[in-house]
């Protein structure tokens, strides 16, 4: 059965929905969490503050509706999707550090943004959990695939293929390798996808790099 498409409300509520959360995520980027009110984000997306309530809900509601948000500016449905269906060891690690470099590239300032305020706002820690809980889930969806491939390590199981793609690609590690090192996002993506490929994998596949934006 075809799925119903949307009527012209339902676009257009959607669409005021993504402007609302553009101007929150711009807001937040430049002043902070704690410093961006709700009356702010209505300006600055040219709605009333009842319409963020009905179309949203409270800040809370809103900051956690962010994740989203990223995960759609940095495309991660269609990586996460090509993931499923890899079936290349090496690219499959490549495609990994792709979807996370996209993350931490395009959307790096504002997830800076919620790591500095998750210790004094909850809100913002609640969405820190959720994204990080995402980025867990990848890792392990990743590692559970090389796995069914046969292409881990025979000393390497995919609870520990996780835990090492988790780590080396998280938030943290981008920014250390992007701010602390001053590296290139491609001098990270080639870093991180040889580096992983050898770890993981060893004799199993030679490592390979897929190119970014």
């Amino acid at each position: 059965m075809m799925a119903r498409r949307p009527n012209r409300r339902e676009v257009a509520a959607a669409e005021t929905r993504r402007e609302i959360l553009r101007a929150a995520r711009r807001l937040f980027a430049e002043h902070g969490y704690a410093s961006t009110s709700v009356q702010q984000i209505a300006e600055e997306s040219g709605v009333a503050v009842q319409t963020i309530y009905s179309s949203i809900g409270s800040k809370a509601a809103l900051v956690m509706a962010l994740n989203d948000l990223i995960d759609e500016e940095a495309e991660v449905g269609g990586l996460a999707a090509e993931l499923l269906e890899e079936t290349d060891p090496p690219q499959l690690i490549a495609k990994g550090v792709l979807l996370t470099r996209q993350l931490n590239e395009r959307c790096g300032d504002l997830i800076q943004v919620l790591l500095s305020a998750e210790r004094a706002e909850p809100e913002a820690a609640a969405v820190v959990a959720d994204g990080m809980r995402r980025h867990d889930d990848g890792a392990n969806r990743i590692a559970q695939r090389l796995e069914a491939l046969g292409a881990l390590r025979a000393d390497t199981t995919p609870e520990q293929a996780a835990a090492v793609l988790s780590m080396m690609t998280s938030p943290a590690s981008w920014r250390q390798l992007t701010r602390g090192a001053g590296w290139t996002f491609d001098e990270g993506q080639r870093w991180l996808t040889t580096s992983l490929a050898l770890l993981l994998l060893g004799g199993n596949g030679k490592p390979t790099t897929a190119s970014g934006d």
